[in-house]
């Protein structure tokens, strides 16, 4: 098997990788064919750690294997360290077993290549993937999930989750038929208004980043444990000027035009989704700022995508400030599939460094927005 960085002249046999998983009935594992992130050709400097490439595992026949490996950084008590996310790891092992070595193979390389690996999302221990990452001695550590539903009796009757629970079922019809739903409503979109009127901040929408964010991302950082790197070069690679995709909010006071932060938010009309069904789901994406000030950057995210007409906001906040600002801003914290992994070469959830509540990861690091954008 040998081990490299895919090619231009792989886009044929990486087709093919493609078209098996998908007889195999594996068509959720589809490998993207475009590695790059999306603003990388346009928006990356010369020389910029902020990347990614995919790196494939093959027998001389076909691809057996595939992974991106997202290269960036992470800022750990003020120290800039190199990593990679590794993303979508894929192997024909799951549809094939004589393939399934080819992945242990690709993940032993790409270790080796960068042995401080993380990755995010994965899903709940009895998944193929979180048990795999576990073998491999990955360290883990759940991040908390929080939703807020805008249209309650929409969300009660679209959500997947109480439709697979009988008791959950019946209430949430009742719920919804009753006019509780619609009352609820109208008392979060009350307390959401009236906390804007009161709120100290103001946010502008669809803004590039730049030096702007530069300052925010310097003088918030001391006061996280470890963040990852979201100076306006990064940001504008991640989520590039012009995309649709996403919604850039810069958060500034009233009156005195003082930057408080920013935030992403994203939002996508599902169709038939295993956990949302045929919901509209707004996602609080990504945000910085000092910790003090997370409450604002939430309660902003959530007023836009609420006046966006979302039917449910989502968010998956590690850090316990962040966790905290949803909360206060009347969000829900439900069960959660979404963790953080890191590789046995990589210094965070050790048990001899700090505490995992103090590393701000979110939802839109990693590939941790496929399937909400």
């Amino acid at each position: 098997m040998e081990i490299r960085f895919a090619e231009d002249g792989d886009l044929e046999a990486m087709i093919r990788f493609n078209r098996r998983l998908r007889e195999g009935g594996r068509g959720e594992e589809q490998m993207t064919l475009h590695p790059s992130l999306p603003g990388e050709a346009r928006y990356r400097p010369p020389g910029f750690p902020v990347y990614r490439r995919m790196m494939i595992a093959e027998d001389g026949r076909e691809i057996r294997a595939a992974m991106l490996l997202y290269h960036h950084n992470v800022f750990i008590k003020g120290e800039r360290l190199d990593f990679c996310w590794a993303d979508m790891p894929v192997s024909e092992g799951i549809i094939d077993r004589k393939y399934s070595l080819a992945i242990i193979q690709l993940m032993k390389r790409a270790a080796a290549y960068q042995p401080f690996l993380m990755t995010m999302g994965v899903g709940t221990p009895d998944v193929d993937a979180f048990r795999f990452l576990v073998k491999l001695g990955w360290r883990w550590r759940l991040a908390p999930f929080f939703f807020y539903p805008v249209r309650v009796s929409k969300t009660l009757l679209g959500l997947r989750y109480f439709k697979e629970r009988p008791k959950l079922r019946y209430a949430s019809l009742l719920g919804a038929v009753s006019g509780a739903g619609a009352g609820l409503s109208g008392l979060l979109s009350l307390r959401r208004h009236l906390a804007s009127f009161l709120s100290t901040c103001q946010s502008a929408e669809e803004i590039a980043f730049d030096n702007w964010a530069d300052r925010i991302f310097t003088d918030a950082l001391p006061e996280y444990a470890a963040a990852i790197r979201s100076d306006a070069a990064t940001l504008n690679i991640v989520y590039p000027p012009g995309d649709p995709g996403y919604t850039r909010l810069r958060v500034r006071r009233k009156g005195a035009k003082e930057d408080v932060g920013w935030i992403v938010v994203a939002s996508k009309q599902m169709k038939d989704n295993r956990y949302f069904g045929d919901l509209k789901v707004g996602t609080l994406a990504d945000g910085f700022g000092r910790v003090e000030d997370a409450p604002a950057l939430v309660a902003a995210g959530i007023h836009h995508l609420a006046e966006t007409g979302v039917d449910i906001i989502v968010a998956n906040f590690l850090h316990a400030a962040w966790a905290r600002a949803c909360r206060r801003s009347g969000m829900t914290a439900g069960p959660s599939n979404y963790n953080l992994f890191v590789s046995p070469g990589g210094p965070l959830l050790r048990e001899d460094s700090f505490p995992p509540e103090e590393i701000h990861v979110a939802r839109g690091h990693g590939d941790g927005l496929d399937a909400l954008v």
